[in-house]
């Protein structure tokens, strides 16, 4: 039986799914819970089963969900269809009953100690404390931001970027030229034993010149250096750019689609 998170037992449950860090939605599941679980007006809402069943945790805000561990398939459909949910991420490659997969994503891992150093392109300087503002006007501008989006659910990522840099939850650094941020790359979810970078974006006019390398090996190599297991996802397309870096490609994530999306 599907569960409101309410209570500690609850959230012990929540929380027993989450373990992996080499799985990404884990990771990502994870920070939302501990920077939005007692947040009750930052829309999220997490789910676990009944005391005695396998673990697994829901974490749904909006139309997007995450998903991780083993539920019972048509129950949670049922639930994310009451929550008006259509957009589903998960490690698990079978769909829901009534969903469909319709993308798949390759996850990579840093190496043990991180990748190799990339020296910073010369003339460029590496901001480590930039404004969430204005990283959040450069990414919607870009192309890594995939999803639709409107000055709501800029204004909600922004929020949100916030809350978890403030508990330490996310780390986000930027290159800048003469002060205008050129390039980004975060971890935007960091636990006790893992992080997850993504949001890794160069504005056109500087691709080609290692601005994105140099800032997610400086990055992934200071995570490490703090014990943590790094890992993406990326997006089609842009695999063999992590490969080049020294990432390993070390499993899979999918994306589910609702049935009324067909």
């Amino acid at each position: 039986m599907i569960r409101l998170v309410e209570n500690a037992a609850d959230a012990a449950r929540f929380q027993a799914a989450l373990v992996d860090a080499q799985d990404p939605v884990a990771v990502e599941t994870a920070v939302r819970f501990a920077a939005f679980s007692g947040l009750p007006g930052s829309g999220w809402k997490f789910y676990t089963g009944g005391e005695g069943e396998e673990p697994f945790a829901l974490a749904v805000r909006g139309a997007s969900a995450l998903l991780t561990g083993s539920a019972e398939g048509e129950e949670v459909a049922l639930l994310l269809n009451f929550l008006q949910a259509r957009r589903l991420k998960t490690a698990r490659p079978d769909p829901l009953p009534g969903w469909r997969q319709d993308a798949v994503f390759h996850v990579f891992h840093a190496p043990a100690g991180g990748p190799k150093a990339r020296p910073l392109p010369e003339g460029f300087l590496l901001n480590e404390a930039p404004s969430l503002l204005g990283v959040t006007e450069f990414l919607w501008g870009g192309e890594s931001m995939a999803a639709p989006h409107d000055r709501r659910s800029t204004d909600t990522f922004y929020s949100e970027i916030c809350t978890m840099r403030n508990r330490g939850l996310a780390q986000i650094w930027t290159l800048e030229e003469k002060g205008v941020t050129v390039a980004t790359a975060g971890a935007y979810a960091i636990t006790e034993n893992a992080a997850l970078l993504s949001a890794v974006e160069t504005a056109p006019a500087f691709r080609g010149k290692g601005c994105a390398g140099a800032l997610v090996c400086a990055l992934a190599r200071k995570l490490c250096g703090q014990g943590k297991a790094v890992c993406l996802v990326a997006r089609p397309g842009v695999e063999g750019f992590y490969e080049k870096l020294g990432f390993e490609q070390r499993g899979l994530t999918y994306g589910h689609a609702a049935p009324e999306n067909d």
